[in-house]
C-alpha cells in the first residue's frame, strides 16, 4: 500500500500536482533559456538529453521509491539515492549552461517534499555543495555580483518553503494517524454494542426457556412420577397425572415452536410487512372464528428488519391476547405509512382493558416486552380503552428515508 492508498488522504498530498509542476516548470524554464543562448547545437543537444535523463530519472525514481510505503519515515534511503542522481544530473546540466540554476528552486522544494527533515537537509547540504564546486570552478566568487544574492535568494525561499512544506507533512500524517485511531475505536465500540446485543438475546432466551419450557418439564416430570407411584393401587390417579403431563407436553412443545417462531420470523422472510399481516390476520381468524380485516393506508416502503419483526410480533401477541381475554367479535388491524412515521393500530370490540381477566398483553410477549422492543425503533406504545368498549392498541415508530435497507427479495414462487 502506498501513501496515496492511505484512507485519508492527507493535506500535503492534495497539493502534490502544486509541488511536482513547480520542479518540472523549473527544469523546463532552464532547458528553454539554455536552448535560447548562443551555445553550439552540440552542446544544446547534450542539454536536451541530459534534460529527458534528469527528469525520467526523478519520475521513474520517486514512483518506485514510494512504492510500498505506509509511514512516511519508512525507507527514505531510496528517496535520498533519487535526489543524490537529481543532484549528479543537475552538476552535469548546470556546467554546461548556467540556466540551469532556475532549476534549483525546484530541486530544493523536491527535497523537503520526497524526505524527511533530516534526509531533506543531506539533500539540500549535497546541491549547496554542488553549486559551491561548480562556482569555483568557474570565475571567482564576488558578493558584489548580483547573481550571487539572486542565488542566495532562491535558496533562502526554497528552504523556508521546504521547511512549510514538512510542517504540512507532520502535521497531515498526525491528522491520519488520529483520524485511524478514531476509527479504531469506533470499530471497537462497535464490536462491544454487538457483543452486548448477543448477551441479552441469549439472557432473553435464558429467561424464556426458563420461564415455560424448563417449567413445562419439570411438571411433566412430577406428574410422571406420580402417575408410577399410583400404578396399580389408584388407576383415576394414573390417569389423571398422565393426562396432565400429556397436556403440560402439548403446551411446552407449543411454547418451544413459538420460541423458535420468535427467533426467525419466517412470514417476512418471502413477502413484505403487509403481506405478513395479512396472513396472520387470516390464520387468526380461522384459528378462533372471529371476524377480523387488516387494511393498509399510505404507500408501503421497505422499513429496518428490527421494525418489521417489531410490529409483526406485537400484531401477533395483541391477537392473541384478544383471542384469550377479549371476548370480541370483529377486530381492525390498520397499517399506516406516513410522511416521517409508521402507525400499527390493532383495534377489537371487546369488553377493554378493565373487564378483561388477567389483563390482556400479559403473559408471553407481554406488554413490557413489547414496550421495549418498540422503544428499541424509537417509538411508542399506546393503550387507549373504555370499559365495554374494546381497546386499541397503537404503536407509532418514525421512520428515517436516509438509512432504508435495501428493497425486499421477491418472494419465492
Amino acid at each position: 500500500m502506498t501513501l496515496k492508498d492511505e484512507r485519508q488522504t492527507d493535506a500535503w498530498e492534495q497539493w502534490q500536482w502544486l509541488w511536482n509542476a513547480i520542479f518540472y516548470a523549473s527544469v523546463l524554464a532552464s532547458f528553454i533559456v539554455a536552448w535560447l543562448g548562443d551555445d553550439p547545437p552540440g552542446a544544446r543537444w547534450r542539454m536536451g538529453l541530459l534534460t529527458a535523463a534528469l527528469l525520467l530519472w526523478h519520475a521513474v525514481g520517486m514512483r518506485l521509491a514510494h512504492r510500498g510505503l505506509t509511514t512516511w519515515e519508512e525507507r527514505p534511503g531510496a528517496r535520498l539515492a533519487v535526489m543524490v542522481g537529481d543532484v549528479a544530473l543537475w552538476f552535469l546540466l548546470v556546467t554546461l549552461s548556467p540556466a540551469y540554476y532556475i532549476a534549483l528552486f525546484g530541486l530544493f522544494l523536491m527535497a523537503f517534499r520526497h524526505l524527511p527533515m533530516r534526509y531533506a537537509l543531506i539533500a539540500c547540504g549535497l546541491l549547496v555543495a554542488a553549486t559551491v564546486v561548480e562556482q569555483l570552478a568557474g570565475a571567482p566568487l564576488a558578493l558584489t555580483d548580483p547573481v550571487i544574492w539572486l542565488f542566495l535568494l532562491m535558496v533562502m525561499v526554497s528552504i523556508v518553503l521546504g521547511f512549510w512544506i514538512s510542517a504540512i507533512i507532520a502535521q497531515s500524517a498526525q491528522r491520519r494517524a488520529l483520524l485511524e485511531q478514531l476509527q479504531a475505536t469506533q470499530a471497537e465500540l462497535a464490536e462491544a454494542r454487538r457483543h452486548e446485543g448477543i448477551l441479552e438475546e441469549r439472557q432473553r432466551l435464558a429467561r424464556e426457556i426458563h420461564d415455560t419450557l424448563a417449567q413445562g418439564f419439570t411438571s411433566i416430570v412430577m406428574h410422571l412420577e406420580a402417575a408410577e407411584q399410583a400404578l396399580g393401587s389408584d388407576p383415576a390417579a394414573l390417569h389423571r397425572h398422565l393426562d396432565r403431563a400429556r397436556s403440560t407436553a402439548r403446551a411446552s412443545l407449543a411454547q418451544a415452536r413459538r420460541v423458535i417462531h420468535d427467533l426467525r420470523p419466517e412470514l417476512l422472510e418471502r413477502q413484505s410487512l403487509p403481506e405478513a399481516l395479512d396472513r396472520t390476520a387470516a390464520r387468526w381468524q380461522e384459528d378462533n372464528q372471529i371476524y377480523i380485516t387488516a387494511t393498509t393506508t399510505g404507500t408501503p416502503i421497505v422499513l429496518a428488519p428490527e421494525i418489521e419483526v417489531t410490529l409483526l410480533r406485537a400484531t401477533q401477541e395483541a391477537l392473541a391476547n384478544i383471542a384469550r381475554h377479549a371476548r370480541a367479535s370483529t377486530v381492525q388491524v390498520t397499517l399506516s405509512y406516513m410522511a416521517d412515521l409508521v402507525m400499527l393500530d390493532i383495534q377489537d370490540d371487546g369488553v377493554g382493558l378493565e373487564g378483561a381477566q388477567p389483563a390482556p398483553l400479559s403473559g408471553g410477549f407481554g406488554l413490557h416486552a413489547m414496550r421495549e422492543r418498540v422503544a428499541a425503533c424509537s417509538g411508542t406504545l399506546t393503550l387507549e380503552s373504555e370499559p365495554g368498549d374494546g381497546m386499541t392498541v397503537v404503536i407509532a415508530i418514525p421512520l428515517n428515508a436516509a438509512d432504508e435497507p435495501p428493497a425486499h427479495a421477491p418472494p419465492a414462487a
